[in-house]
Order: structure tokens, then sequence, then C-alpha cells
């Protein structure tokens, strides 16, 4: 009879424990999410002999970020280049050089990130204020008269979401359609019981910032842009499946879309670069006159 006594008060804390763990655990990842940390830069532009300028440009929100702009070949048209998450300018600096044959080339910091201002990372929604600092930043030099954006990842999404009128074609490579994919796909070895760590997290992040996560959707920036697009993902990408390409693509049927074969997330250039130049060049010469 006690046995039976204590079968519910057991069952009950049993319940308490597995609740206060799953809310600490998605606390937890929440503020790493959020906070993920300081990448360390491994090289500047003068690491590769480039001409390059330090720069520093503040948003409508007071952050100041830091760039470079590395000069390119006499020309006025400037590529802006974001980095994706947790990284920095550095990380995507061997891979845009190749668009110092035609183009100037910006890189910069989103804020959090690398030498820039900032203590927490919003995964797309503030970070549209940097790129609309960046742009209007390049507006006042005189190399910068057409502007296009490449942006991996996280930097996609920030370009399918931003509406700054300066920016004339934008191409994303490996970027999600929404924040709130990106948040199941992080619980998914989880399964079924991945839905209260959704939960909590989209609740942390309303309550914190007064952001939905369903709200940072690159899949209705893209929807209802009218620059042209083109969209570059790797076939067998880990972290952000290629369904989320597709997603974009099904937003907007006049994008491009070109699906690299055999290649994980970060590697659609360094496993095709004859290739992914080509496309890149002939994308921005059509759209940047």
């Amino acid at each position: 009879m006690a046995m039976i006594n204590l079968l519910p008060k057991q069952l009950v804390l049993t319940l308490l424990i597995i609740v206060i763990i799953v809310i600490v655990f998605s606390l937890f990842n929440f503020y790493m999410s959020i906070n993920p940390g300081k990448w360390p830069m491994h090289f500047t532009p003068q690491s590769f002999n480039l001409e390059y300028e330090n720069v520093t440009f503040e948003t409508s929100d007071n952050l100041k970020l830091k760039g470079w702009f590395i000069h390119g070949n006499n020309t006025n048209k400037t590529i802006i280049v974001m980095h994706g998450y947790p990284t920095n300018k550095a990380d995507v600096l061997p891979f845009s050089m190749f668009l110092l044959k035609k183009y100037n080339v910006f890189l910069f910091d989103f804020r959090s990130f690398g030498e820039s201002e900032g203590i927490y990372t919003t995964a797309g929604y503030e970070e549209v204020k940097d790129l609309d600092a960046a742009v209007k930043y390049l507006g006042s030099r005189k190399e910068s008269k057409n502007i296009g954006v490449l942006g991996f990842s996280l930097g996609g999404a920030v370009a399918l979401m931003n509406r700054n009128d300066g920016i004339k074609a934008i191409i994303v490579d490996s970027t999600y359609s929404g924040l709130n994919n990106v948040i199941e796909s992080m619980y998914r070895h989880f399964y079924f019981l991945k839905y209260p760590f959704v939960y909590l997290t989209r609740l942390y992040s309303k309550l914190f910032f007064g952001i939905d996560p369903k709200d940072v959707s690159p899949a209705n920036g893209i929807k209802n842009t009218d620059k042209p697009v083109l969209i570059i993902h790797a076939k067998k990408d880990t972290q952000i499946p290629v369904k989320e390409a597709h997603i974009l693509h099904d937003a907007n049927k006049k994008a491009e879309l070109w699906i690299v074969e055999n290649a994980d997330h970060g590697e659609t250039y360094a496993l095709n670069r004859k290739e992914y130049e080509k496309r890149v060049f002939e994308f921005f010469e059509r759209h940047l006159q």
C-alpha cells in the first residue's frame, strides 16, 4: 500500500526533473546561440598582399562595425561579401578574392562578430541594419556606384531580408529559408522530443528580444524582392539541408538555382572553383550595369 502511495509522488518528481532539465538545457543552448564567442582572425588582406583600407562605420542603432575595403581592378562596382555564423570577415576573405579580378570587395563583421561591436546575434533579424549601414558607407565612395551582394549562410539570409535599393543583385550560398527551420534542424536528433526545445527557444526569443523566429524569414524576403537572385547550395549540406534552397526557389521562381553535387556546407566553392567563378561573374555582369 505504501508503494502505491509513493508512485504518484515519484512520477511527479521525475516529470519535474525532466521539465527542469529541458528548460535549463534549452536556455543554455539559446544563450550559446546568441553569444557564440569570437572566432580568431587568422589573416587580413595584408596577408595576401592586397591593397585595402580598414573601415569603421555605424549602424542606425549606434553600433560600430569593422570592415575591409579591398581595391579591385579600376572599377566602380563593389561586391559586399558577408560571412556566416559564427565566423567573421576573415573566414570569407580567401573565398572572395577571385572577385577582385573585376570588382572591389567589401567585407565586414556583423554585430557581435569579429571586430564589430555588439553583445549578441539575432541570426539575421537585426543584422539587416548592418547591411544597410554597409551600403550607406559604400554610397559615400566613388568606387562603389554599383553594388552587388554575395552572402554565405547567415550573410545570405541577411541579403534576402534586406530592402535597400542600393543593392542591385544578390547571390546567396548555403542559406536557410527561415530561422525556425534552423532551430528545428538544431534539435533534429531529438526526433519527436525536439518540439519542447523548439517551443522554448521561440519563447526565449520573444521574451528577450521581442522577436519570433518565424518572422526571420529569408523565404518571405526573396518572395517580395524585385532584385535578381542566384541561389547556390550544396546538395549534401549537413548543416542547412538542401531543401532550404528549394523552399527559397519555390518562393521566387525567377531566382536562379544551382545545386552543387557532392558538396557539404562550405564546400561549394572549394570543390568547384572554375564553375563557381564562371557563374558568379556571369550573374553580376548581367545585373551590375
